[in-house]
C-alpha cells in the first residue's frame, strides 16, 4: 500500500468490476432480483463504494451489465467476498442469471488535485 500523502490519508483503493452477459432465458423479473440483491450488498461493511448499471445498448456486442465495488484494500476485498451475505447473493442470484462474465480487479489511488 502506498504511503500516506502530506495530510496522512492514504489515497489507494481496491476496485473490482464485474461485467456480465445475462443467461439465455432470464427473465425481467430475475434481472430485477439480482439488482435487488446487489443493493443488499452495501451493507457488508468492507465495500465502501458500488455502482452498476445496465449497458447502453449503444453497440452490439457489449455485456449486458456492469458492477464497480471498491474495497479500502484486497484484504478487506477478501471478507467481503467471505461474507455470508456475498455467499448467500452468489448462490441464489448471481449463478442463477450470469451466462458470461469479466473481472478486473486492480489498485488505484483517488486523484485529490481537483
Amino acid at each position: 500500500m502506498p504511503p500516506p500523502n502530506r495530510s496522512g490519508i492514504i489515497d489507494s483503493m481496491f476496485r473490482q468490476v464485474i461485467s456480465i452477459r445475462w443467461a439465455q432465458g432470464v427473465t425481467a423479473e430475475q434481472k430485477q432480483r439480482y439488482r435487488e440483491a446487489l443493493e443488499e450488498l452495501r451493507s457488508i461493511p468492507e465495500l465502501t463504494a458500488l455502482t452498476w448499471g445496465d449497458d447502453a445498448g449503444i453497440f452490439e456486442g457489449n455485456f449486458d451489465f456492469v458492477a464497480v465495488m471498491d474495497f479500502p484494500d484486497f484484504a478487506a476485498a477478501r471478507r467481503y467476498v467471505e461474507h455470508p451475505l456475498h455467499q448467500r447473493y452468489v448462490q441464489e442470484h448471481a449463478l442463477p442469471v450470469i451466462g458470461e462474465r469479466v473481472v478486473v480487479q486492480h489498485e488505484w489511488e483517488a486523484d485529490r488535485s481537483g
